[in-house]
Formats: C-alpha cells, sequence, structure tokens
C-alpha cells in the first residue's frame, strides 16, 4: 500500500526528506495567482522572484484561486492511501474544494483510503504536518494510527508571522482595512497568530529594525515553545529568518530548525519581507 501526502500551495514545501522520498508520494494541488489577465501556477516550478516582479509592477486586480476539486481528485489518484492538508478554510476555498475531492474520490476509488486535515493555518505550520506525516509513515504504521497522532500532534503546532504589508490580505477581503492602514506606516511591523479558529489575528504592533522578531521569539516562548522543531519561511528575507534562528539557538542550542523561501501563494500574501514561523510546543 503507497502512502501519499498531498498539499495545496499554502504549503511551502516542495520535497521530502531524502530518506522518504522514495517511499511517500508528495503532490501539491496548485492555487492559481491571477495578475491583470495573466495567471500563474503555484506549482513547485513556479519562478517566484519572477512572479513577485509582475506583482509588484501591475498596478491593477490581482487574486488567488482555489485548485479544482478535479485537481485534488487528480493528486489523490496516485497513491492508495492518502492524506491531504490545506491552507486554513477561513480564508480560502481549497479546503472545500479538497472536501468535495474527497467524495469524487471514495466514489472512484472506494477501497482507497483518505484522510482530510484543515491546517487552520499556512505555510511552516503545514510544513511541520508534512515532516510528521512522513515520519509516521516511514514507521509502517496502519492508517488509523497515522490518522490518530496526526490529529494528536497538530494540537501542538502554531504559526506566528511578521508582516511590512497587508495590501493584498486587505484587497482580497482576508483583512479589514483598518487593520491594513496601520501597517507600513513609519515603520511598523505587524505580529501576528493563526488562531485556534484559523483565522489571522494580529498581536502587537511594532517599531524598530529587529523589534517584531524579537517580539515573535517572546510569544513563542509564551506559546510553551521549549526546543522543538521549528521552521521559518521567509519572502525574500534570509538574514531576517537567520537571526530569529540564531536567537533562538541561543535559548535551545540543539533545536532543530529548517529555513526555507515561502511559496508563492504565501509570497503573494505575506509579501517582500514577510516571515512566518511554525513550531511545536
Amino acid at each position: 500500500m503507497k502512502y501519499g501526502i498531498v498539499v495545496d500551495s499554502g504549503c511551502d514545501v516542495t520535497s521530502l526528506a531524502p530518506e522518504v522520498a522514495n517511499k511517500i508520494d508528495f503532490s501539491r494541488a496548485a492555487l492559481k495567482l491571477d495578475i491583470g489577465d495573466k495567471e500563474f501556477t503555484d506549482d513547485f516550478n513556479l519562478n517566484i522572484d519572477e512572479f513577485m516582479k509582475e506583482m509588484y509592477a501591475y498596478k491593477g486586480k490581482t487574486g488567488s484561486a482555489a485548485p479544482s476539486p478535479q485537481d485534488w481528485v487528480n493528486a489523490y489518484a496516485k497513491s492508495d492511501c492518502v492524506f491531504a492538508i490545506t491552507i486554513t478554510g477561513t480564508l480560502s476555498g481549497s479546503y472545500s474544494s479538497a472536501k468535495t475531492a474527497v467524495d469524487l474520490f471514495k466514489e472512484q476509488y472506494p477501497e482507497r483510503r483518505i484522510h482530510l486535515i484543515d491546517s487552520k493555518s499556512t505555510g511552516p505550520e503545514m510544513t511541520l504536518i508534512v515532516r510528521k506525516l512522513s515520519e509516521y509513515m516511514s514507521q509502517d504504521l496502519d492508517f488509523e494510527e497515522i490518522v490518530d497522532r496526526i490529529e494528536e500532534y497538530r494540537k501542538h503546532t502554531h504559526l506566528l508571522f511578521v508582516l511590512k504589508s497587508l495590501d493584498n490580505l486587505v484587497k482580497n477581503g482576508r483583512l479589514s482595512k483598518f487593520q491594513g492602514s496601520i501597517a507600513g506606516i513609519l515603520g511598523i511591523k505587524l505580529l501576528g497568530v493563526a488562531t485556534d479558529e484559523g483565522e489571522l489575528g494580529l498581536l502587537h504592533k511594532c517599531r524598530g529594525k529587529m523589534t517584531a522578531y524579537d517580539k515573535a521569539i517572546e510569544e513563542m516562548f509564551l506559546r510553551q515553545y521549549k526546543g522543538g522543531k521549528m521552521i521559518i519561511s521567509h519572502c525574500f528575507a534570509p538574514d531576517t529568518a537567520e537571526y530569529i534562528a540564531s536567537k533562538v539557538r541561543e535559548q535551545f542550542p540543539q533545536c532543530e530548525i529548517e529555513i526555507m523561501p515561502t511559496s508563492g501563494l504565501c509570497s503573494y500574501y505575506a509579501e517582500q519581507g514577510g516571515i512566518l514561523i511554525g513550531f511545536e510546543a
């Protein structure tokens, strides 16, 4: 029985760890990113640098669109036992589409197994779930045991983010204009959190070059981070990601930290300089 993990492009990771990559199918049901009349498919081949340049050069309407149910079914069909993970259903239609696809998949392949997860989050918290799933799958656990373990694991993961701009989040109805208007003014950065309901909650307005990132680390400790796995995704801000990692290692020298660039979708919403931090607690 071949296991598979399917994510949408709210997840930043593009591949599994080498030791499990040949044992587990890994697929992305890609969202579409629209800049005027031009459509970008946010798959593993998207040139995010070029996409962002076009996005900032264009002054008209931009947006994103969820994968179709058939996109999800096509990805599910690669494996016998499937775990699918979506960006939070409160901010995207991706979960609804993936759920419709589960019913279609079960009709077409009644002998196969599938479990759908609304991450209630995005980016690196989704990646933590992917990493843990691949770990469980490599242990030859049965399907239901993996379901039970991953649902328990999800209770102990969190997401914080630091953004310089909220323009695209506001334009696409993910945040109010009032919340968006305070970002980018006089160097203000916004520190936020993915809530238990899967919404974006704003915690602090921070001034100063590194204040928001130091505050993010404080918030991690308040949320009981004790040196577990941590993933930092950045939108063209590798130095900032390394700064956060180095500060955390001062407290937990042996902690496992992975740094990666944001996907096209997370780059679109986090914008240049955005940082997302997923961590275990």
